[in-house]
């Protein structure tokens, strides 16, 4: 019996459990904050924490986790990927260096297992700033890029669609991390959500404008009840400094694509001018259209998709080197044929139903941000995909599957942490080991 007075201890964290979180807490924000800055290098770092995840499951020293949101995502990827790999074997003249893009999705599962590995509160933790290192980092060099380059933002990436999806899925998590925080960690974060939509602005990406609206008003909404957070005078300041220099970017970006955006259309109308951004954009449209009406069920495989844009431009006597058809549903249903294009779908609509689930279940501020995450990823890859690319470029396919893992994970995950119990066999005790 415990005597009077004397203090209640609280159980010790195993010294293990703390050196795998610090391991997750490394690995998260690398993830999270390296997108817009290291390009490719963080696609490789995801790739080699799922590989490293197949080979713990194949050694039996990690289990394949069976959590509902895990396996439900992990049906429709199954099928986009296996629906993707048919055609291409099935079609003509296979090149198998375009599976690689189905290598990674493929992974979903046991890099889940490995993140599941962690606890929950350390994952949220490096999400969150790991994400806003990110935006502060992709205003730097858009701000450099745009105003000494004479370019349109493109980071690290190398391509400012990319880095435009990459940058708003940093920024609508900062904006949720700002609503589960107070002080001046909520202050930082909503100022980084600023910086972050101001590189989006610089990217030049109007489709990627249209996705952060769009989310940032979900993100809002998921929020609502945490009206307090805006009390503080530190971040009402700082809210009223974030929409002033905003404004001043928009103002200084926006009418310059607008109109870039109206000239084509007036091009294409009256003298039937295709050779424009959007004119080639109708052109991949028609030809993907065209595509489909020959294989919609089977498709024609990822090997095709350059020679029919290059054949179909080359008929109208214009020349192009797409990769795809700047529209990632319609790629995605010439490649993979009925069967992928509807996975692919099926894959976002079940991320929204787990983060809606999430959020009638749970006041849970962790579990909610995994909602938030969740439903940013969704929207932002499905407006994107509407003009401009959904899968199929390393970065985008990594961060696709790391921020379904983490957000699944956050949402409902359970972690395995508490179900790894061996026996010291050297010193005959049994515990907990990694």
């Amino acid at each position: 019996m415990q005597q009077l007075g004397e203090k209640r201890r609280l159980p010790a964290i195993p010294s293990w459990v703390r050196e795998h979180d610090r391991r997750s807490e490394l690995f998260t924000s690398i993830c999270f904050a390296l997108a817009p800055l290291a390009g490719s290098l963080v696609s490789i770092a995801i790739n080699l924490g799922a590989v490293g995840g197949v080979l713990a499951v194949l050694r039996g020293t990690v289990r394949l986790s069976r959590d509902t949101f895990m396996a439900w995502l992990t049906i429709p990827l199954f099928l986009y990927c296996g629906a993707y790999l048919v055609a291409l074997a099935a079609n003509p003249n296979p090149d198998w260096k375009n599976a690689l893009p189905a290598g990674t999705l493929l992974l979903f599962p046991f890099l889940y297992s490995i993140w599941s590995l962690s606890r929950h509160e350390t994952i949220a933790r490096s999400a969150v700033l790991g994400s806003m290192v990110a935006c502060c980092g992709a205003l730097l060099l858009a701000v450099v890029q745009f105003h000494f380059l004479g370019m349109r933002a493109e980071g690290g990436d190398g391509n400012a669609i990319v880095f435009a999806v990459v940058t708003t899925l940093a920024a609508l998590i900062s904006l949720a991390g700002a609503f589960g925080r107070t002080g001046f960690t909520a202050t930082l974060l909503l100022g980084a959500y600023c910086a972050g939509s101001i590189a989006v602005l610089y990217s030049g990406s109007r489709t990627a404008w249209l996705a952060l609206f769009v989310a940032s008003g979900a993100i809002l909404w998921i929020y609502r009840d945490r009206r307090h957070a805006w009390k503080s005078t530190l971040t009402v300041s700082c809210a009223v400094f974030g929409i002033v220099a905003v404004t001043m970017v928009a103002a200084l970006v926006v009418p310059t694509r607008v109109a870039a955006l109206m000239n084509d259309w007036r091009e294409i109308g009256s003298d039937g001018n295709r050779d424009t951004s959007l004119g080639n954009r109708s052109q991949l449209w028609k030809l993907a259209s065209e595509a489909i009406g020959e294989k919609p069920v089977l498709g024609h495989g990822p090997q095709t998709t350059r020679q029919i844009i290059r054949d179909g431009f080359a008929a109208d006597g214009l020349e192009a080197h797409y990769s795809h058809f700047h529209n990632g549903f319609l790629t995605a249903w010439v490649e993979a044929g009925i069967v992928g294009v509807l996975s692919l779908i099926g894959v976002l609509v079940v991320a929204l139903w787990a983060a809606v689930k999430t959020l009638l279940a749970t006041p849970n501020e962790t579990q909610r941000l995994g909602a938030a995450m969740l439903s940013a990823t969704a929207i932002v890859y499905a407006v994107n995909g509407t003009t401009a690319i959904l899968l199929g470029h390393d970065i985008l396919d990594a961060m696709f599957v790391a921020f379904l893992c983490v957000g699944a994970y956050l949402a409902g995950g359970t972690s395995s942490l508490a179900e790894r119990s061996v026996t010291d066999v050297s010193g005959g005790r049994t515990g907990f080991a990694p």
